[in-house]
């Protein structure tokens, strides 16, 4: 037997009272004359014996209660090794997934309500004195830290219905932080979750051995599930009065074929597009629908369904900015001396009101414009260096488009390696270009129909290259040797021509075909700003269109001013970001504020990874983290969390106070009894 306070032992001392009291009996004799004294002689010789057992049976009977109740206010327990840890240096935490998943019904409540019924259920029964912590994915600090019963008890009631999703990786992992960090000995995770396979990670997973788990795999009622995956633009930049395509992937996870499925796209909350599609089982469907936005700035825009019950993944947020001009930067070797190339971009994009061109010394760069420039355009006499070069890579991977042109000494290294392309030598052969990938998706609305017998650009001199696999030829000479190449690099893309804009060198620049493919080098490129951004998974946001100082403060507010936010702004490269350090309450719109102005909206939604409807069974769970040796102590059913006896089950500790609690009282009794009916 153990005791939770054994310092209430020190009350034992005050058995001595009764000793004391018996001892001295301070009751006032009173004198009274009798004639004849040999009777009471004889009565006092005979009660005696039984006045003195009445007194030691009292005294017995009070000790017997000062004891029970000395010894019941110390918390005795038996503990049973073969149970949890009850005891104080053991750690309970309890962790409940409050993601969107379980917002599912099962027969009465949510996933959520059973899981926080039952632990508040846990928390009941286990020791007054225990310590507690409460794990969610929102990751709340003032949970984290190791409370009392009632705390706890509070904390469970206030808790949030809704998060980003986290993997029960990190969860264990911060367990065992926590624990080592509060000197706790070992350490009880009652875990309630439904357990969707893709938040079942371990490979960063650090097993301790001194935490033991209690699982509780919950179960909905409903696993089939309609909902939007993902929507992106056929275009990625807006124009004012010009159609624009929208594709959104519906994803049914059900065992039926759906039919007419109503998909409808609003902008401000006006449904302007509407369609319908049909969706085999277990599969997707994308659909488009075409719009026209007559004004600048930003829109609110929403695709959505109608799928119950599972309905959190049934709408989709963005935000459809139309900006009202493209920046294009030219590099050249001298902003006083301008090229052959750099007269005939000028020529193209001057005056253009959707175009503002720029022309710049790689000696004397403005990082502001280049920042908030869609397309970098390398003249082939420009000279960068390796700093350069690396800015013109980082404003690739952030969006932008480069598009980088040569001649027989132009050689950007570190730009072509990073891209997998090397130089090889420098051909002076006259020749003519022979193809154009028309079915690449860079051609997709340049052409309207390619001629049969095109007269195609001559190229009198050019730059052999060797590429990769991930380089795209899509326009080659008659040779074979590529003209433009194209990759990836980020979000953005980076071009190659392997000749100049100079007459000496091709005649591209006077060609009809040099129009179309710089504005669409132009159009596809540059910081366009996220359609959406994802709870749990973004973390930074770039705000590079957004001129910040050092004591700028910036603020993401909801419509209604009722949550905000004040990121941390951090500048890398030149470039400015939001940095969160606490995920979003809910998806839906924000709105930015920089020093109480208003400057942007973005749209959040909620990780479709949650949609998917695949979970782990009692008997896969038990073997996946029993093989990843986990401590697993138990697996309790959905249908039995919530059972008095099993909490009892859990728990088997026994509560040996209650049983001095009753000793107590049976002792006052007795005494009552001795001193009222004992004459």
């Amino acid at each position: 037997m153990e005791f939770l306070y054994p310092n209430m032992l020190y009350a034992l001392c005050a058995l001595i009272i009764p000793v004391i009291i018996h001892l001295f009996n301070f009751r006032k004799h009173k004198l009274v004359y009798f004639s004849n004294t040999s009777i009471l002689k004889t009565i006092e010789q005979e009660n005696r014996k039984t006045k003195k057992l009445k007194y030691i049976i009292t005294m017995i009977m009070r000790m017997l209660f000062i004891a029970a109740l000395v010894i019941a206010f110390a918390f005795p327990y038996k503990k049973d090794n073969s149970t949890i840890n009850n005891n104080v240096d053991n750690l309970i935490a309890i962790y409940i997934d409050n993601s969107m998943s379980m917002q599912s019904h099962s027969a009465e409540k949510t996933l959520f309500e059973d899981s926080r019924t039952s632990a508040l259920k846990l928390v009941e029964n286990l020791n007054q004195a225990q310590k507690y912590i409460l794990l969610s994915n929102d990751r709340d600090p003032k949970n984290e830290y190791p409370m009392n019963k009632d705390e706890m008890l509070v904390r469970l009631n206030e808790m949030k219905t809704e998060s980003a999703p986290t993997s029960f990786e990190e969860i264990y992992n911060s367990l065992s932080f926590i624990k080592k960090k509060n000197n706790f000995n070992s350490a009880t995770l009652f875990a309630y979750s439904d357990f969707q396979r893709y938040t079942m990670k371990f490979d960063e997973l650090k097993n301790d051995t001194t935490i033991q788990i209690v699982v509780f795999p919950l179960k909905s009622d409903f696993q089939n599930n309609i909902y939007i995956d993902s929507v992106w633009l056929q275009s990625p930049v807006l124009q004012k009065n010009m159609t624009n395509e929208l594709n959104a992937r519906i994803v049914n996870e059900t065992s039926n074929d759906i039919k007419g499925l109503p998909v409808n796209f609003s902008l401000d909350e006006n449904i302007v597009a509407y369609t319908t599609c049909d969706i085999e089982a277990n599969s997707h469907s994308d659909v488009n629908m075409q719009f026209v936005i007559d004004e600048e700035g930003d829109r609110k825009a929403k695709v959505a369904i109608n799928d119950s019950p599972i309905s959190f993944d049934d709408e989709y947020n963005l935000v459809l900015k139309v900006r009202p001009s493209i920046n294009v930067i030219e590099i050249l070797p001298s902003a006083v001396s301008r090229q052959p190339s750099a007269n005939s971009l000028d020529l193209l994009f001057n005056g253009d009101a959707l175009v503002n061109y720029h022309s710049m010394n790689p000696y004397n760069i403005d990082y502001d414009i280049i920042n908030k420039s869609q397309m970098i355009v390398v003249d082939e006499d420009a000279t960068l260096n390796e700093t350069m070069q690396q800015m013109l890579l980082d404003f690739t991977n952030n969006g932008g488009t480069l598009l980088i042109f040569n001649d027989e000494n132009t050689d950007n290294y570190l730009i072509y390696n990073n891209i997998g392309i090397r130089r090889n030598d420098f051909d002076e052969n006259k020749t003519r270009v022979e193809y154009v990938a028309q079915r690449n998706s860079f051609f997709d609305d340049v052409f309207v129909k390619f001629p049969d017998n095109a007269e195609l650009p001559a190229i009198n001199k050019h730059v052999r290259f060797e590429t990769s696999k991930n380089v795209q030829n899509i326009i080659a000479l008659q040779n074979g040797d590529p003209l433009l190449m194209m990759t990836n690099n980020g979000k953005g893309k980076i071009f190659v021509m392997s000749t100049s804009l100079s007459e000496e060198y091709s005649d591209v620049a006077n060609h009809a075909l040099f129009v179309p493919l710089m504005y669409k080098m132009a159009l596809i490129g540059g910081n366009v700003s996220e359609l959406s951004y994802t709870l749990g998974v973004d973390k930074m946001l770039n705000i590079n269109d957004v001129s910040l100082l050092s004591d700028d403060r910036v603020c993401l507010r909801t419509d209604n001013g009722l949550y905000e936010m004040f990121p941390l702004i951090e500048n890398r490269g030149g470039r400015n970001y939001l940095n969160f350090f606490e995920d979003l309450p809910s998806s839906g719109f924000y709105d930015i504020y920089k020093n109480n102005d208003y400057v942007k909206t973005v749209a959040w939604n909620d990780n479709r990874k949650e949609s998917m409807m695949s979970f782990y069974d009692k008997e896969e769970l038990n073997k996946l983290l029993r093989d990843n040796g986990l401590n697993v102590l138990a697996m309790i059913d959905d249908d039995e969390m919530n059972s008095d006896d099993m909490m009892a089950v859990i728990v088997k500790d026994t509560a040996v106070w209650k049983i001095f609690v009753i000793v107590a009282l049976i002792a006052l009794l007795m005494e009552i009894l001795i001193l009222r009916f004992w004459k």
